[in-house]
């Protein structure tokens, strides 16, 4: 199609379904991004984390763990149970405690180190934004025809 050529609009349904879609992605990136960026910085709520128990599953390339166990808080309140985020076996050592931060999520805390979480958030903030800019851009153009 060359540029002289009268455009068709974008469908109105299938634009406002897509920014509702790409709205409710947005949503789901912003819902944990105060917690990842806390977890990046290694911000929270400093204790101990004592693994229970390991469980990792071989994928080609890699392995994933999970290592469960019981977080008390640096501030003498009750131990809960808990899974320590981005663990592996090196990390997780049944009965041994290691220092770990709670960022305020329900059921993890995290490593010293810090998690980069934050990543996939980022990533699910700026997806939706381009598809918006997108259906703003083809509706603009469209309309100055």
């Amino acid at each position: 199609m060359s540029d002289n050529e009268p455009r068709t609009a974008p469908s109105l349904p299938f634009s406002l379904v897509l920014l509702l879609l790409a709205t409710a992605v947005a949503y789901v990136g912003f819902a944990g991004l105060d917690q990842h960026l806390r977890a990046a910085r290694g911000e929270g709520a400093p204790g101990t984390f004592t693994a229970v128990s390991l469980s990792c599953i071989q994928h080609p390339g890699h392995e994933s763990c999970t290592c469960n166990g019981h977080f008390t808080p640096d501030d003498s309140r009750e131990p809960r149970g808990v899974y320590l985020h981005a663990a592996g076996r090196e990390t997780c050592v049944e009965g041994e405690p290691i220092a770990a931060v709670d960022v305020g999520a329900d059921h993890r805390v995290y490593g010293p180190d810090g998690s980069r979480e934050w990543i996939l958030s980022v990533l699910l903030l700026l997806g939706p934004l381009a598809v918006a800019v997108g259906i703003t851009v083809s509706w603009v153009r469209c309309r100055r025809r």
